[in-house]
């Protein structure tokens, strides 16, 4: 779940901060997590194609759990700096394992955090008021798999653009590696900090491989939360890129580039926010290296929200959409994915750390083809539907 910040990681080093040991004693660990049970059910039509367009309808229910597990300590030094550390474990049956880990130092200069963390781009990110349930999940339980060839699977979409790209992922303005990097945050100033994340090798490798793959990839963002007049205001803008492929005796692959930026306005208990994130060339490899696969992926949304005492509700619009461009005159092929869904949730604080939540929505997938393709015979397909999800979410 997510409000207005991605704040999973900031939280749990908010709470390493909060309680440090004495000064000069070892660091000890605490135990946190969360347990999220969600149940869904979602009823789909598409507009199918084998030749000839056709009516497909499909009704599926389903169940889907994150839970994880927290280890979190720090001590002061005599000098005054904040070291500590955050172990996130993934306890989910079959799915056990690190989540993100990493050590941290701070003081009056900032943040320096060293680990498998994500980067600044997620750490300082504002996005649309989604409470309790955020546009990813939902995501989760829309059946796509009913269409050919549909945009969450797109034959050749699989390079990784700072984090890979799955339809949980397609709408995400936050994209930001949780590979081992090195960051950097600056104290707070008036309400302004800014942050610089380097990840050597996305991917995990202990060494980067210049011809294997992207590397040495950069995130560097702004942040201002503040008040004025009474409304709260929130705002970010932040920039990725990589070096791409090195081809020995061939071409170099272009690097990958993102810009996001979020704003989020708060006043009296009302939220009204959004984002946007622009990524440039998506799919380049070192075999397809510049202009034969020259995707862009934009996504984008906007939302609104209330709370009052236990009660939480928001409506979210969002949209995606990931544009194809081929060097190859002539050629059939995909012109345009895109993907749009509206959600109202809904929140009840049953007591500390317990939370129901509900969702319903409509979500829908289309994929255009170019005028060659439609010549061909090959039409566009579509995908629409609606759907409900309901939720408890422990903490602890």
């Amino acid at each position: 779940m997510k409000k207005v910040l991605l704040g999973t990681s900031a939280l749990i080093a908010a709470a390493a901060v909060s309680a440090p040991a004495m000064a000069q004693e070892q660091i000890q660990l605490g135990i946190g997590g969360k347990m999220e049970q969600y149940f869904g059910v979602t009823s789909m039509d598409d507009n199918d194609y084998t030749g000839v367009p056709a009516t497909v309808e499909s009704t599926s229910t389903g169940i889907n759990t994150d839970t994880e597990v927290y280890f979190t300590g720090a001590t002061t030094l005599d000098n005054g700096l904040t070291v500590g550390a955050v172990i996130q474990l993934e306890a989910g049956v079959g799915a056990a394992g690190a989540d993100e880990q990493y050590a941290y130092i701070e003081g009056a200069f900032g943040q320096i955090v060293a680990g498998q963390r994500n980067g600044v781009n997620g750490i300082l990110a504002h996005d649309a008021p989604q409470f309790g349930i955020a546009e990813t999940d939902v995501m989760g339980f829309v059946t796509w798999n009913g269409v050919a060839n549909n945009h969450f699977n797109p034959a050749g979409y699989t390079q990784n653009y700072f984090r890979g790209a799955t339809s949980g992922t397609f709408t995400d303005t936050t994209i930001s590696s949780d590979d081992a990097s090195v960051s950097y945050i600056t104290p707070t100033l008036a309400g302004f900090s800014a942050g610089l994340t380097w990840t050597p090798n996305p991917g995990g490798a202990l060494q980067a491989d210049q011809n294997a793959g992207s590397s040495n990839q950069w995130e560097a963002a702004i942040a201002y939360n503040g008040e004025f007049s009474g409304v709260g205001i929130g705002a970010d803008v932040a920039y990725i890129t990589d070096d791409g492929q090195n081809v020995p005796g061939g071409t170099d692959a272009d690097d990958q580039t993102m810009w996001r930026a979020g704003l989020v306005l708060s006043y009296a208990g009302f939220q009204l926010g959004g984002s946007y994130m622009n990524v440039d060339d998506v799919n380049r490899t070192a075999s397809t290296p510049t202009v034969a696969f020259e995707d862009e992926h934009t996504a984008w949304n906007v939302g609104a929200g209330y709370e009052t005492g236990p009660y939480g509700v928001s409506v979210t619009y969002s949209r995606a959409i990931l544009d194809f461009d081929s060097a190859a005159a002539g050629v059939a092929q995909i012109d345009e994915d895109s993907y749009e869904q509206v959600m109202l949730n809904g929140t009840y604080d049953l007591g500390p750390g317990i939370t129901a939540a509900g969702s319903v929505f409509w979500a829908e997938g289309e994929r255009d083809f170019n005028a060659v393709a439609n010549t061909a015979g090959t039409a566009d397909v579509s995908r629409d539907g609606t759907g409900g999800i309901v939720a408890l979410q422990l903490s602890f």
